[in-house]
């Protein structure tokens, strides 16, 4: 391909950017941008014997959706880290849901299953305290059935009924998101600081030759059930089951084939980690 000038157009190579594509990716001006190239604060890569310099899609990707979440919550001062779940957390996850009145399952079943999978709980921590998580978690396909038909909830679920990762495998996990409402802003601070990093973390597993097919999820909340569709899961149809629960939905979210944001995002990471 030519420019208007004649020249060849730049192409970056597999997992970069070129400066224009990140610039745009940034929501950044030339000057701005190369300003911040210049300061190190954004790193340029030049191949051998080459003169222009290229983006790591990954550094400027995890960038934009820390400025992303900085606009969100540039009126409060941002406590919250979010981090893999440790048993030390089990507690607080719980509590998450009881203080709504929920039934969840105890601390010390949740312990039981980290000693299988610990990477099942992503964490978001508050002045110190839990204020929300994101359970995703490989079930047997047995268990995933009966999750999905209600036939079983988590106070039912034992180590046995959790898969360990294995590298090179393939699996499908059962979702769930849950923060405490009392926090001000905290779909902002709480909710979107989750799903920020749980894309993050899909990208780790992807690492790890660890690899998601599908996601699934139920919810009989109209806030859960607005994500899942903001997200592109898709509602499955109706079975036997679903008479006796009306109010609870079942969703399905196909990573490999979904033209959903968030599922070409993830296929575009993992196609990068695998080049």
């Amino acid at each position: 391909m030519k420019s208007k000038r004649g020249g060849a157009i730049k192409k970056a190579p597999p997992g970069y950017y070129t400066a224009q594509e990140a610039q745009k990716r940034l929501g950044l001006n030339p000057s701005t941008f190369s300003y911040y190239v210049r300061k190190g604060k954004i790193k340029k890569y030049v191949p051998p014997l080459r003169t222009e310099g290229f983006y790591e899609k990954k550094e400027i990707d995890h960038l934009a959706n820390q400025m992303t979440l900085f606009l969100h919550t540039r009126e409060e001062k941002d406590t919250t880290e979010v981090r893999i779940a440790q048993p030390q957390d089990a507690q607080g996850i719980a509590e998450v849901l009881t203080v709504r009145g929920w039934q969840t399952a105890t601390a010390k079943q949740r312990i039981s299953w980290y000693a299988i999978n610990p990477l099942i709980d992503l964490v978001a921590i508050t002045d110190k305290k839990v204020s929300g998580y994101i359970h995703a978690v490989p079930y047997t396909p047995e268990t995933l059935s009966d999750i999905m038909a209600v036939r079983k909830r988590a106070w039912h679920i034992e180590p046995d009924d959790i898969l360990a990762y294995q590298p090179g495998n393939t699996y499908d996990l059962y979702v769930g998101i849950a923060t405490v409402e009392s926090i001000s802003n905290h779909t902002q601070r709480v909710g979107f600081r989750l799903m920020s990093e749980f894309h993050s973390f899909l990208e780790e597993l992807a690492e790890r030759q660890i690899y998601i097919h599908r996601l699934y999820a139920v919810s009989a909340e109209e806030p859960g059930q607005k994500l899942c569709q903001k997200l592109g899961f898709i509602r499955l149809k109706d079975i036997p089951e679903d008479y006796l629960f009306p109010d609870w939905h079942r969703y399905m979210l196909d990573l490999e084939t979904s033209d959903s944001r968030f599922a070409q995002q993830h296929r575009e990471a993992v196609q990068q980690i695998k080049e």
